[in-house]
């Protein structure tokens, strides 16, 4: 097959099935042509990537600190788990990859900021400049508090409609 019917064979794009074969995947033979080389592929191959691409993937959990995570816990199961044991979950794997939970620090750097907020640190460093959040510079980074992030996001989205409505424009950019 060229390479175009291998993309379609395999339901991909053409780049993709050029990487394939860079990445050892499937081999690639070519032939000269009447343009220079055409590439082509064995059909064999193809078929064998395509089962593998369609296989799915499972991979097991592995309970840091020993603790016990069932099946029922992993896949859709945590939502109905109590509070408590999600918290002792959550609690493990920071300890087990040496990460300090989010809400159980005091400041926190703009990286956490922005993935706490869901702000980008654009955003976070606009809102600083502007003096709409409070920050503190430390190092050559900023550091903000939770609670001033919260007051940030409630002046930004507060209840006063007009004006919630001046402070995203004034963040915007946009002259009232």
């Amino acid at each position: 097959m060229d390479k175009k019917q291998a993309a379609e064979f395999l339901g991909v794009s053409t780049r993709t099935i050029e990487n394939y074969a860079k990445e050892g995947k499937i081999s690639v033979t070519y032939i000269p042509d009447k343009n220079g080389k055409r590439a082509e592929y064995k059909e064999s191959e193809l078929q064998r990537l395509k089962e593998e691409l369609q296989t799915p993937i499972h991979r097991s959990v592995v309970a840091p600190n020993g603790i016990e995570i069932a099946d029922s816990e992993v896949f859709g199961g945590l939502a109905k788990l109590p509070s408590t044991r999600i918290a002792e979950l959550l609690e493990a794997i920071s300890q087990a990859q040496g990460v300090a939970l989010l809400w159980n620090k005091l400041v926190w750097d703009l990286d956490e900021a922005a993935t706490a907020s869901g702000y980008s640190r654009y955003r976070l460093r606009s809102a600083i400049a502007l003096g709409a959040l409070k920050a503190k510079k430390v190092g050559r980074g900023w550091k903000v508090r939770p609670q001033d992030l919260r007051e940030y996001t409630n002046w930004l989205f507060g209840d006063d409609n007009e004006e919630a409505d001046q402070n995203r424009n004034r963040m915007a950019g946009i002259r009232n």
